[in-house]
């Protein structure tokens, strides 16, 4: 099954008996039967056709909606779960201050694993960076974990990692460009540009999949409640931003699969060109579907819907919930 990935600005999708057709100015661009779709995502100015939604929502094919600029706007899916009982759950879950700062802190805990993880596992031959000190670092916040009483105590934890953590991060790039930060809304250089997109199509993940499953995505355990925010399925991402993203972006700059070609600047904003995207789209597909968890069992794309199902089975029935963890 394949993800559609569609940004040829002015493009126009539409049915033609059993398959899905994409067109620009009378040329057709693609031709492929619906069966082999999986999800579409839909990016900046792109038409589709009433008919093609149709035809799509009847074989259980996500429409995703993003910006120009990579924002996920949201989604159009068919109506293949109507588990209300399980949202019943959730609320009784999130209800409950114990049961929900239990699951808030593993999130974070679980976070800090994986962020240690990847910078443990980093070939740090020939870079004279103290990498240790950070280890140290980010052990010292993670025992303050167990005393947090709030959620916002955790996000403040979970926010000096992320920095400490970023700072080793930056040295680990052996490439034409340097990473000295996080920044976003507009990422403001080639690596921050791809962590960005990179996040933002794990995320339109971790919404399908929760909505496949009649989750109520607003309501998260560790993001809490904003209006208009997927707060559990930033919960989720959490879990899967190093060993997903992070591993993603460090191979894709270092073995030079992306580089300055594939990047346009205008007016001081950074974005990807048509073939940089194309080219980041192929090599995200052959990431989340092949064999690139540290021991090849599954590809991240079937880890995430088990990790889902473990969310569920954690509400419906007690069970505690163990996050992705990479070793």
């Amino acid at each position: 099954m394949a993800v559609l990935y569609i940004k040829e600005q002015g493009a126009f999708i539409q049915k033609q008996d059993d398959r899905i057709i994409v067109t620009k100015n009378n040329n057709r661009l693609l031709d492929i039967p619906v069966f082999k779709i999986d999800n579409i995502a839909i990016i900046g100015n792109v038409q589709i056709s009433t008919q093609a939604l149709h035809l799509l929502m009847m074989n259980s094919v996500d429409i995703s909606f993003l910006s120009f600029s990579g924002k996920y706007l949201g989604n159009v899916a068919s109506d293949a779960s109507k588990n209300i009982f399980l949202r019943f759950e959730q609320y009784q879950y999130y209800l409950d201050v114990s049961r929900r700062l239990t699951i808030a802190r593993t999130i974070v805990d679980n976070k800090i694993d994986n962020q240690i993880s990847v910078i443990k596992n980093h070939r740090w031959e020939g870079i004279t960076y103290n990498w240790h000190k950070d280890i140290e670092s980010l052990v010292k916040y993670k025992k303050k974990i167990a005393d947090t009483k709030t959620g916002n105590e955790l996000l403040g934890i979970e926010g000096i990692c992320s920095n400490v953590y970023f700072g080793a991060f930056g040295k680990m790039f052996k490439c034409d460009f340097e990473f000295t930060g996080r920044n976003r809304r507009p990422p403001k250089d080639p690596i921050n540009v791809i962590l960005s997109l990179a996040y933002t199509f794990l995320t339109k993940e971790v919404c399908s999949a929760l909505d496949a499953e009649s989750f109520e995505s607003y309501l998260g355990f560790l993001h809490g409640i904003r209006y208009g925010r997927k707060s559990l399925a930033l919960d989720l991402v959490e879990e899967f931003r190093q060993p997903v993203v992070d591993r993603l972006v460090i191979i894709l700059f270092n073995k030079k699969m992306i580089s300055a070609y594939d990047f346009e600047t205008e007016d001081g904003r950074v974005t990807l060109n048509e073939d940089g995207f194309r080219k980041f789209c192929n090599e995200y597909e052959r990431w989340m579907t092949g064999k690139n968890t540290l021991s090849g069992e599954k590809s991240y794309r079937a880890i995430i819907r088990k990790q889902i199902d473990l969310l569920k089975r954690s509400i419906t029935q007690e069970e505690e919930y163990v996050p992705y963890k990479w070793k």
